[in-house]
């Protein structure tokens, strides 16, 4: 089936542009961003969070932006890394510009004030309704700065995230290693640490948030929900600068949703240079890991 790009409306979110081909399909915000906000099976489910209720509402009054709130409103963005306040917490509120070119849209946000980055992202929808991502951030300043690109996946409530362990013969040496957030308790009942798969699972009874980090050598992390997997493949080259002592993949919940997220290395810009971040999205009926 040929690929379909129309402007729609979507709900709270406002103006879209969708893309859909062999039965899946993508939105991306246009009012503000860009967020990825839905991507699923036509007729079905979101495979991503859809914050409704402005749960991810933060109050930026006290930054250099000229803006007092700012909703993250789900889905799917690119951030920059480290996490680092004010520069991270950019309230994006403001209208993104597309192009089209065959398969692929390029989605491209205003230039960030004070922090004086841009972040643009290539989608292209592929034959089978798989995506490629170029995510890039550039650097506007009139020196150098140094980042990586993140992106940041919010998922629906519903399911789990599966995390390949490491399988390099290292002899003596280790061979994998999980980092935790500072918030997250070592014994937290939603992170289990398994023979094969590192999952994280929410519960929405549970009022704290936990992360985890992970040097992700197999470039992939899966997320199972109601017989859905939704599959990202990014990255991995060994020695390189990775964030947050090494990690080139996370996963963060919260009582209203979990998060995949995905870290290129560390990056010197000069002035309008760019770093890129890639990823490939496959979305396919599977009820296990096994069967992805």
């Amino acid at each position: 089936m040929s690929l379909q790009i129309n402007e729609t409306e979507y709900g709270m979110f406002g103006k879209c542009l969708r893309m859909a081909r062999d039965g899946k399909e993508l939105l991306v915000t246009l009012d503000r961003g860009p967020y990825i906000i839905r991507y699923g099976f036509e007729g079905e489910d979101n495979m991503f969070y859809e914050d409704v209720d402005k749960f991810a509402t933060n109050d930026v009054t006290d930054s250099p932006y000229k803006e007092n709130l700012w909703w993250v409103v789900g889905g799917h963005r690119l951030w920059a890394s480290p996490e680092v306040a004010p520069r991270t917490y950019y309230p994006d509120n403001y209208p993104v510009k597309y192009e089209v070119d065959g398969d692929t849209v390029t989605f491209a946000a205003p230039p960030q004030e004070w922090s004086q980055i841009q972040c643009t992202t290539r989608v292209s929808m592929r034959e089978g309704g798989n995506v490629i991502l170029e995510h890039r951030i550039t650097n506007l300043n009139a020196w150098d700065i140094e980042l990586a690109p993140w992106t940041v996946t919010v998922m629906n409530p519903d399911g789990v995230v599966y995390i390949p362990q490491n399988e390099r013969k290292t002899g003596f040496f280790p061979n994998k290693w999980v980092c935790y957030w500072d918030y997250t308790p070592m014994n937290d009942s939603r992170i289990n640490l398994g023979r094969d798969y590192i999952t994280l699972s929410l519960d929405p009874e549970n009022d704290v948030a936990a992360k985890i980090g992970v040097l992700n050598e197999h470039g992939w992390m899966a997320y199972l929900s109601k017989g859905n997997a939704f599959i990202k493949k990014f990255g991995f080259t060994e020695g390189a600068d990775y964030p947050d002592n090494g990690c080139n993949c996370e996963s963060y919940t919260c009582k209203k949703y979990t998060e995949m997220e995905c870290l290129s290395p560390m990056a010197k810009l000069a002035p309008g240079a760019g770093a890129v971040h890639m990823e490939t999205w496959i979305l396919k009926k599977a009820s296990s890991i096994e069967e992805i």
